[in-house]
């Protein structure tokens, strides 16, 4: 028989997921902005941490109640519950004391894991952790958590591999995977060069998932008082998520079944219509995640009962596809060109772009598709800033997310060419043979065209210059015979040229001279 555990809300998921992406940050060299988003990731951790164990509380009244109903039938589960609360607060107020000794190691003895300053310290976490006593600490933490598994272990049944697993691999401290050839330890992962704000986000985690294991094994004990009796005064379908935040290209992943169940009679699980595989009487559901956004499933889930009967139940859910990415990243630089669209890409991990507002100072933008926009800085904001901020509404609260700031610049002057030369000696015929004067732009990531409106061309014949006015980017008959006239080593002079842009200005691009060979 496997027990169901508490299924956590989206917005634990999202936090999860964000969790784990800031964390794999950690090896960049992170902004003030980013510190403060891991102090927001651990308050949200925190205030995850005190729902599960408001949930908890209710699961141990039930067991209480159970208890008081029926002492025989329930005693052995219920003190094992007793069991798993201890060591789960035990191991829980083990963090929190390592949390209160790294920060008070940081900024004093006023310091609190919810009120530090040292915030971008990535000495102290490791001096506390590894470098001091030999690293004793992180030793008996990670033997805490052992013990911790092993306990919990020690009361779920061989059968019941899905929750052994589970157990495994959230309380054992596995040392990372090499990377480049380099072997790094559990302890060095967390607090060895990691910013301070990131090991509290992560002692949070680490806390969470305590947590989360004791809800699951309470749960596991509770569901285990009726086992072998099949008397079910109350059938619960469960849905169990391997995560509500998907990326693009992944797979969505739920387990779907009762919080009790009979080996000898599966479960029968339809999703969306279609008959689901069973297994360790849970129907597996999972499909690819092959667009963005928020998506709905449902259908139902039934079982027989001693009396012959199914007994159905009604499930449904919900989970997000979104695109890996930082809340704001600009597609060609940190900069917008007045007079031009700078295309610029807004994300928020776990959140349907629809669900985002995103405003801009000293300029307008207007969204092409679901996170692509283009910005216009207004022309007054050159050599000023304009910032880019992001809200969202989540769980009918609107939090902001974040800001970026832009340099507004004005675009750069395009150069004049003629036949693809910026002056110097040219065969006069070459000279000749050419039609127009253009404007190019010279190393700049945007495709712009600039068009040549007005030149002259001037040249020194028998003492005096001569030139010809052309009103266009063409070279006209009149300069094209005044090229003709002129001598080789004379030096022929394109004046004046001017060129409009796509904002309409017009710049001045100065003069070419040309000596004829």
């Amino acid at each position: 028989m496997s027990g169901g555990n508490c299924p956590e809300t989206p917005r634990q998921k999202m936090i999860g997921m964000m969790y784990l992406m800031l964390t794999a940050m950690l090896a960049l060299n992170v902004s003030g902005e980013l510190l403060q988003a891991f102090k927001l990731v651990d308050k949200s951790i925190r205030k995850t941490i005190e729902t599960m164990e408001k949930k908890n509380s209710l699961a141990y009244a039930e067991f209480q109640s159970a208890y008081a109903t029926n002492e025989a039938k329930v005693r052995d589960k219920y003190f094992a519950a007793l069991k798993v609360k201890e060591e789960a607060d035990s191991l829980y107020k083990h963090i929190e004391d390592l949390k209160y000794e790294i920060v008070q190691a940081a900024d004093g003895k006023e310091a609190t894991p919810y009120n530090y300053e040292s915030i971008d310290n990535q000495d102290v976490a490791a001096q506390i952790m590894i470098t001091e006593r030999g690293g004793e600490r992180s030793e008996k933490l990670k033997e805490h958590f052992i013990h911790f598994r092993d306990v919990l272990k020690a009361m779920v049944d061989e059968e019941d591999t899905t929750l052994l697993n589970s157990l495994d691999r959230t309380l054992t401290p596995h040392d990372p995977p090499k990377e480049g050839g380099v072997e790094k330890s559990w302890e060095s992962e967390k607090f060895e060069h990691v910013p301070l704000a990131a090991s509290m986000a992560m002692m949070s985690q680490l806390q969470s998932e305590v947590r989360n294991m004791e809800s699951d094994i309470v749960r596991y004990l509770y569901a285990k008082i009726d086992e072998g009796s099949f008397a079910f005064n109350s059938i619960e379908a469960i849905v169990v998520p391997r995560s509500e935040y998907v990326m693009r290209g992944d797979n969505y992943y739920a387990e779907i079944m009762l919080a009790a169940r009979d080996t000898t009679q599966p479960p029968i699980v339809t999703v969306n219509g279609e008959k689901l595989p069973i297994k360790n009487g849970r129907g597996i559901y999972e499909v690819p995640a092959t667009s963005t956004g928020e998506k709905h499933w449902s259908g139902e889930i039934a079982i027989v009962g001693p009396d012959g009967a199914l007994t159905k139940r009604e499930v449904s859910g919900s989970y997000i596809v979104s695109e890996p990415g930082v809340v704001i990243s600009p597609t060609k630089m940190n900069v917008f060109y007045v007079g031009v669209d700078n295309p610029v890409k807004v994300s928020a991990p776990g959140i349907p772009s629809e669900r985002l507002d995103v405003t801009i100072t000293n300029g307008r933008m207007r969204k092409l598709s679901a996170n692509q926009y283009i910005v216009n800085p207004s022309p007054n904001a050159i050599g000023k800033k304009c910032i880019v901020s992001v809200r969202a509404n989540v769980e009918g609260k609107v939090q902001n997310l974040g800001s970026q700031d832009f340099r507004v610049k004005r675009v750069p002057d395009p150069v004049a060419t003629v036949a693809g030369m910026r002056g110097g000696r040219i065969d006069k015929a070459l000279l000749k043979a050419q039609e127009i004067v253009v404007a190019e732009m010279d190393n700049f990531d945007f495709d712009l065209k600039f068009n040549v409106v007005s030149f002259t061309i001037s040249t020194i014949r028998n003492g005096y210059l001569v030139f010809k006015d052309s009103e266009s980017a063409v070279i006209t008959t009149d300069q094209k015979d005044l090229i003709e006239n002129s001598s080789p080593g004379s030096v022929v002079m394109f004046n004046n040229i001017k060129a409009k842009g796509p904002d309409g200005s017009v710049r001045d691009l100065g003069s070419i001279n040309f000596t004829l060979r």
